[in-house]
């Protein structure tokens, strides 16, 4: 129901795509699409092809046929056997939705992928756990989209790293620790917003800088004597140093957006990209797009994509979607031509409609069709799905143009990624007409409380391995997906020590949803500079150097992921340069 503008480059992008302009607004389609994907919510089950006992994104209470990899991209059965005709009596939408209730789905989707645990969405990877959506990463525990990693715990949206712990969109890292939107960085910890450092500690804002603590510099003989006291294998002093961290990141202005090498873009956290407006998290040769999140690689000419790319151009509403061209309304596919409403599809093309395909053209429903019969029916069907258009229980009205309702999703608001940006809590959820799906009773029993771990990594002995650890959470109203307990596996342990890192204390779980407080939401605030001539509005942060608006404040006005309700000082673009670069 709110009002949303478009505008005249929007039109221009949907009748070059032969596709209606949205009847929903951005957010409601952001929505629409982390409905859709599932990431961190894991099952036992059973494949319904083998028998095998399973890992699933599937709850074993699941109405959907659910198989295990090595079945579902086994030669025994094929999407098309599935294939119908299209009814003009019933909506589009309601078709679509009872063919992906029978077509077999994949319990957790792994491509070209060597032993790896507990892993979704990956391509190329080798023993890894509990990763997902990873890129060509190796030996990489408990981490969200790692691309060309190594040797990493507990990071997140991380390219070109080696040695690096508890990270967020920190890119080209070597033996990092806590190291939040830092990019080149080297033996350093807790960093945030720091480019080209080494041999830094719980620094803000700096730029090719060595040897500095808090963002006080030293000599390197200083610096190595004074670095001794923040030993981050005790985890008491690890404490501390996040609390002065802290300290430091909140009285030390930001800039209003996270933009790194990048021309003509607004939104936040964008990198090595052009021509962009209202795109958080995109990276590398992101070009000519818009509502565009999580996504990267050469995607060109897109709207409305979330967790896609990787040499792709015109997506429109798309989701965990690469290697794709022209493809409209898909999820979780690769290797798309001219494809719409489909998802699980891998190098197809000419489809509509269709579910779980490989290799093949001319499908809708999953039914094969002549190119002459396809050509002929496409028309049809869009016009069908315009004038008999689908109406949810809410009585919101899906046409052709419109992404899957999401009612329709596969998964409930607390199982998808959803949960994770927008998080709700079960009477919230229900109050928006979203379905709950309320997780299994946890009965772990706990052989180690997290209070009786010991202090320091060096006082931990092989015998933890052993140990089904508590939680500190414990599962009390995180709303955090909190597992209630967790183990230490031998490699991880070899990297704590290896790292000098103190254990942690809590699930992987909770572990990630800490990380995610630290990024900014997709969503812009209209907001003024908080500079005030020589100082901060706030009093905080006396500037280093005259600016030029001088002593007076200010009045520039920008478009940034900051609330204004939150403690951050916020600074312009001139302002922020003035004092940082």
């Amino acid at each position: 129901k709110t009002q949303f503008t478009i505008e005249p480059e929007d039109f221009n992008f949907y009748e070059k795509i032969k596709v209606p302009p949205p009847t929903f607004c951005p957010e409601c389609r952001l929505t629409g699409r982390l409905l859709n994907i599932m990431e961190r919510t894991l099952y036992n089950d059973i494949c319904d092809n083998c028998g095998k006992k399973i890992i699933s994104h599937f709850s074993p209470e699941t109405s959907y046929k659910v198989f295990c990899s090595s079945c579902w991209w086994g030669d025994s059965w094929d999407g098309t056997e599935y294939g119908k005709d299209y009814d003009f009596n019933k909506t589009f939408f309601e078709q679509f939705h009872e063919l992906r209730k029978i077509v077999p789905c994949q319990a957790m989707n792994m491509k070209n992928s060597t032993d790896c645990k507990y892993c979704s969405g990956i391509d190329r990877c080798k023993n890894c756990v509990y990763v997902f959506s990873g890129l060509q990463s190796i030996n990489c525990y408990y981490c969200v989209t790692p691309i060309f990693v190594k040797d990493s715990i507990d990071s997140d949206f991380i390219i070109n790293g080696d040695h690096v712990y508890e990270a967020f969109n920190s890119n080209q890292n070597y033996n990092t620790k806590f190291a939040y939107f830092s990019d080149g960085s080297l033996d350093s910890a807790f960093l945030f917003n720091c480019l080209g450092c080494s041999n830094c500690f719980g620094c803000v804002n700096l730029r090719n800088q060595k040897y500095c603590i808090f963002n006080k510099q030293y000599s390197k003989e200083e610096y190595q004597k004074e670095i001794q006291k923040w030993d981050l294998g005790d985890y008491k002093i690890v404490q501390k140093a996040e609390q002065e961290f802290m300290k430091l990141f909140y009285k030390t202005p930001k800039h209003f957006a996270n933009i790194i090498n990048s021309t003509n873009v607004i939104g936040d956290n964008i990198k090595n990209s052009r021509n962009c407006k209202i795109c958080f998290s995109v990276f590398n040769g992101v070009e000519n797009c818009k509502y565009i999140f999580y996504s990267g690689l050469l995607l060109k000419d897109s709207y409305d994509v979330t967790l896609g790319g990787d040499t792709s151009e015109l997506l429109y509403q798309a989701t965990g979607s690469t290697r794709c061209q022209k493809a409209f309304f898909v999820r979780a596919s690769s290797n798309l031509v001219d494809v719409e409403y489909s998802e699980n599809l891998y190098n197809c093309s000419n489809c509509f409609g269709c579910a779980k395909l490989r290799h093949k053209k001319y499908c809708i429903l999953n039914k094969q069709y002549s190119k002459e019969e396809y050509k002929k029916l496409i028309p049809k069907i869009k016009e069908h799905m315009m004038n008999v258009p689908y109406k949810d229980k809410d009585g919101r009205i899906y046409k052709y143009g419109d992404y899957f309702p999401p009612e329709h999703s596969m998964w409930a608001y607390n199982e998808s990624l959803i949960q994770q940006y927008f998080p709700l809590k079960k009477e919230e959820v229900k109050k928006c007409n979203f379905s709950w799906h309320n997780p299994p009773e946890r009965d772990y029993q706990i052989t180690l409380k997290t209070k009786d771990l010991p202090n320091h990594i060096k006082d931990v002995d092989d015998s933890v391995l052993n140990e089904i650890i508590e939680c500190e959470h414990n599962g009390k109203e995180c709303n955090q997906q909190c597992s209630t307990a967790f183990r230490i596996l031998p490699n991880e342990l070899q990297f704590y020590r290896q790292m000098n890192i103190t254990l942690p204390r809590l699930c992987p779980n909770c572990r990630h949803y800490e990380r995610l407080k630290k990024i900014n939401p997709p969503k812009l605030w209209h907001r003024k500079c908080m500079c005030n001539g020589v100082e901060s509005y706030n009093k905080e942060y006396k500037n280093t150097i005259k600016h030029s608006h001088g002593d007076s404040p200010c009045m520039n006005e920008f478009e940034t992921a900051i609330s204004d309700e939150r403690r951050e000082i916020v600074y312009c673009k001139k302002c922020y340069q003035a004092e940082f670069v």
